[in-house]
């Protein structure tokens, strides 16, 4: 009767680990343990790294009678004078330039923030793709070759 109580005590206090470490060939030391603290409202801190700058967004625009220079092939290759339009980000930040002196409409969207960087196509030019660092500035537009289209804030273009 003492071997079957011994035996049964010993299997209690293997199988509860609060009576033993839990120390098996099956199940090795438990390591204590240790709660996670939570951390709260605070910011991801420094090691989060550089803050990634003004590239997401746009600021809206309705710019009309700007100067311009298309160097682009065709009929549109003059001075004109543009009109932009970029829609807020709630919008999507879209992008609308017209030429007065073309048929050409370049569309696309706006990024970088208060830069709005521009990234599309012209129609009329088919196959090209068109960028630039900010708008008004020059669009950048390629396709098996690469010609710009200068859109200027002041009143003359350099």
């Amino acid at each position: 009767m003492r071997l079957a109580a011994s035996f049964a005590l010993t299997t209690l206090c293997a199988c509860a680990g609060a009576y033993t470490n839990g120390d098996s060939s099956v199940n090795p030391p438990d390591a204590g343990g240790i709660g996670l603290v939570d951390a709260g409202d605070q910011d991801a801190g420094a090691d989060a790294g550089v803050d990634a700058g003004p590239d997401a967004g746009c600021v809206a625009a309705n710019l009309t009678g700007l100067l311009a220079v298309d160097s682009c092939p065709g009929p549109q290759s003059q001075s004109a004078t543009a009109s932009v339009t970029v829609s807020d980000p709630a919008h999507g930040c879209a992008v609308s330039i017209s030429l007065t002196t073309s048929t050409v409409a370049c569309t696309g969207v706006a990024s970088h923030g208060t830069l709005n960087a521009f990234d599309g196509t012209c129609q009329g030019l088919p196959g090209y793709t068109c960028t630039a660092a900010s708008l008004p500035g020059t669009l950048h537009c390629t396709y098996v070759g690469s010609c710009p289209i200068q859109i200027c804030s002041g009143s003359t273009c350099p």
